[in-house]
């Protein structure tokens, strides 16, 4: 019981978008475009006192909603190469932006995309120990035939319902790597031999996954159209895109008298991109029912994102912003031409889908009542059980469980603390403050959080 009320008052667990008895036949599916690490993000992200890099606070806004989908899928474009870490044109990311993904709450990780091969076979690789240490499920990139073929198409298990996931790209911006590595091309043999296997496999569900299109353009292109219907001709139910770093229309429709949902752009989930059109994005969320029969997709909406870098004592998070009235929360933490530009996005993406978009609908963050209760803790400050004393601060050497209950924080400072629950005061904490201190030779301490400081209550 303690865990199942650990859990829910955690971190990842605020905001009530899904419903919470979920059939066994239905998933709850979400997508979010490129995730990118220019250079401004490399240095912002970086702990001078630690010599660290975090990402954690970048997703913070975004993490509720993340979290409580079934099954959560990002496109990561960038390597994993090592230092020196780079930007744009061949990328080298810390590790930790992956970690930062992972804490967000995403299941699956896309490698595949035009800077597949941007470290060379050494950025292949390493990319692929970093996600396998970190224990998430990722496709696109292979070390080996055997691997891909022990691995592909990825099924993703849920609710009682097999869930392939493929993931192919254009190209790989004329780099290449040896074999025995593997990347996913668009090829149609090679697709439609993987479509094959994925029906063999007992797969109710196929997502198809491309890296495609022309960048900076709103609309898809004919190369885009001729490989959507190329998939749905394989028995892909639906196909999700990235590669133009803006976002294209999201369309409901029907083929051959079944139900398909394609996603051309989801356009940049987090970047450095600043001009017009390229400092956002969305995430698309659906609820698929899946019988003997048909799929159906019961629910289809997005919520528009935007990038906001904010210098925040020692370090830049490049925040994820859904629409909300965060100035109303703390004041001032949107300057006047950054909320102009983050306005701006929103009413270029509503007039895009307004008119091209088909069979989906905007959520909005605000009109739920615990994500103004979530936002004003994170912008104003909220009470916390800190359990640096019990746990230690190395979020490493945690079990699964404890990472399941606590969150890392990284304080004003440059110090990081391990804590557990989000309150709005201290008589909300009393309950996991005392099951803390019950169970723990080393008392926890309750503190009160904000965006200048980490202060025990009572001292």
């Amino acid at each position: 019981m303690i865990k199942q009320f650990i859990a829910f008052i955690s971190f990842a667990s605020s905001l009530s978008f899904w419903a919470q008895d979920v059939p066994s036949k239905q998933v709850n599916l979400l997508f979010v475009g490129d995730v990118m690490q220019h250079g401004g993000q490399i240095q912002g992200a970086h702990n001078t006192k630690k010599d660290a890099y975090d990402y954690r606070d970048c997703f913070q806004f975004v993490k509720p909603l993340i979290s409580e989908a079934d099954i959560a899928i990002a496109n990561l474009e960038v390597t994993h190469a090592g230092k020196p870490y780079k930007g744009y044109p061949q990328f080298s990311a810390p590790p930790e932006l992956s970690e930062g993904l992972v804490d967000a709450g995403f299941d699956v990780i896309l490698t595949c995309n035009n800077h597949s091969c941007d470290g060379g076979a050494k950025g292949v690789t390493k990319t692929l120990d970093v996600l396998d240490k970190l224990g998430v499920k990722h496709t696109g990139t292979f070390r080996s035939k055997a691997e891909r073929e022990k691995n592909y198409p990825l099924i993703v298990e849920k609710n009682g319902l097999k869930v392939a996931v493929l993931n192919y790209t254009y190209g790989t911006n004329g780099l290449s790597v040896a074999a025995p590595l593997i990347i996913n091309y668009i090829d149609s043999t090679v697709m439609k031999a993987d479509f094959k296997k994925a029906k063999n496999l007992g797969a109710d569900l196929i997502i198809c996954t491309m890296h495609w299109g022309t960048e900076y353009q709103s609309l898809p292109n004919d190369y885009q159209k001729k490989w959507e219907a190329f998939c749905y001709r394989q028995g892909a139910d639906m196909v999700i895109g990235g590669h133009p770093h803006v976002l294209q229309p999201v369309i409901q429709k029907t083929v051959a008298g079944e139900e398909k949902l394609t996603a051309w752009s989801l356009g940049n989930f987090v970047s450095n991109q600043r001009d017009r059109y390229t400092d956002g994005g969305m995430m698309l969320r659906t609820t698929v029912a899946v019988d003997s029969n048909s799929v159906v997709f019961q629910k289809v909406e997005h919520c528009f994102t935007w990038v906001f870098p904010r210098q925040e004592a020692l370090v830049k998070p490049y925040y994820i912003l859904p629409d909300f009235d965060y100035n109303a929360h703390r004041s001032g933490f949107l300057d006047e031409a950054s909320l102009a530009k983050m306005n701006l996005f929103f009413t270029d993406s509503r007039t895009l889908f307004s008119q091209h978009a088909k069979g989906t609908v905007e959520q909005f963050v605000g009109q739920d009542v615990l994500a103004h209760q979530r936002y004003d803790l994170l912008l104003e400050g909220y009470y916390t059980v800190q359990l640096d004393a019990v746990l230690g601060t190395d979020w490493t050497k945690l079990s699964p469980e404890q990472q399941a209950s606590t969150t890392r924080i990284l304080a004003p400072d440059g110090n990081y603390h391990l804590v557990s629950g989000l309150f709005s005061s201290p008589e909300q904490a009393g309950e996991i403050l005392a099951f803390w201190t019950k169970t723990q030779t080393a008392a926890p301490q309750l503190v009160f959080v904000t965006p200048k400081e980490v202060t025990i209550v009572g001292d």
